[in-house]
């Protein structure tokens, strides 16, 4: 199985896009012919509700959740070394993070603010190449899941970080919604 076929898949296990998973290629002759399953998955996700940046204390259209801005201080006992911050990508209207997570290789941590209340993640698998990974992260409950798909930019390398560029599809209690972010990653 190759790689884009991989990240299809994980994307949909993590999301429950069943209509992405339904798309997926039987063989690889289908896979030349057919809309390639990473597209399928994109496709869905755009169909997800879209959070909008001014909705901070209301759920987004469609979604039973809010996602909140995180504290300053939240998650900083865990998040050592190079850690991810993303925002919402027009965030103008209520700046802030709304995910961090340490940038480790395995067992990486992360924290999300979900109606008020801070949920701790951990790194449940991930696909990365030069420019871009998805990442999943699920809550000990197995009530979040967060998939993380974004694209490196700019590379400051005095600064030690990289501009980050994608979304975050959030599942919480069985309902999903998927926002644009913005960050960087930083050490």
């Amino acid at each position: 199985m190759d790689k884009k076929n991989k990240l299809a898949l994980l994307l949909c296990a993590a999301a429950g896009f069943l209509v992405a998973c339904h798309e997926q290629p039987a063989t690889s002759e289908q896979a030349k012919t057919s809309t390639p399953p990473a597209s399928a998955a994109s496709a869905a996700a755009q169909k997800a509700p879209v959070a909008a940046s001014s909705a901070a204390s209301s759920p987004a259209p469609g979604a039973s959740f809010v996602v909140g801005v995180l504290g300053l201080n939240d998650g900083d006992a865990e998040l050592q070394g190079c850690s991810t911050s993303l925002r919402r990508k027009d965030s103008a209207s209520q700046p802030g993070d709304v995910f961090r997570e340490a940038d480790a290789d395995k067992d990486g941590v992360g924290f999300m603010r979900i109606d008020g209340k801070l949920i701790r993640v951990v790194m449940v698998q991930t696909n990365t190449d030069d420019t871009s990974s998805i990442t999943l992260y699920e809550d000990a409950a197995h009530t979040l899941r967060i998939v993380e798909t974004v694209e490196a930019g700019e590379t400051n390398e005095n600064a030690d970080s990289t501009e980050l560029h994608g979304t975050l599809t959030i599942t919480y209690k069985g309902s999903t919604q998927t926002l644009p972010v913005d960050g960087g990653v930083a050490c």
